[in-house]
């Protein structure tokens, strides 16, 4: 009983927490680009109800077609580092094998393509709503 308690609160504790989200997008307006095609990463943060932007990461992109496959692996764990401290990743498009590497670190990946605003309002929504779900009917834990 004590864990499923724990990880209810573990739950909780991380939704009131301040959280990171990293955005790939070509102009700063719109989530308009691919995870492996992104060279900068605009990054987030989310203090309760508000989010403000922290800062730019460069990285290289590493999806080339298929065309450098050698150079590929060694790029995205490089893309990966660079967010590995985010929660999550707001990409207009992840393929699997990096949505895989994401979640293993833990950092929720989340395909949408519409405005950066918008597109962080509504991760914000989905993560209120998770936590207001599993605190409504923790019975789900057991």
């Amino acid at each position: 009983m004590d864990t499923e308690c724990t990880i209810l609160n573990e739950v909780t504790k991380k939704s009131s927490e301040n959280f990171k989200v990293a955005v790939t997008s070509k102009n700063g307006k719109l989530v308009d680009q691919h995870f492996g095609q992104t060279t900068d990463f605009m990054i987030f943060e989310f203090t309760g109800e508000d989010y403000k932007f922290l800062e730019t990461r460069s990285t290289k992109k590493y999806c080339n077609g298929g065309n450098e496959l050698n150079n590929e692996y060694r790029r995205r764990k490089e893309a990966i580092e660079t967010i590995s401290d985010c929660d999550a990743v707001l990409s207009m498009k992840i393929g699997l094998s990096a949505q895989k590497k994401l979640r293993e670190l833990g950092i929720d990946c989340i395909e949408y393509c519409h405005t950066v605003e918008r597109g962080l309002k509504y991760l914000q929504t989905m993560r209120s709503k998770k936590v207001t779900k599993i605190s409504l009917h923790p019975v789900a834990l057991f």
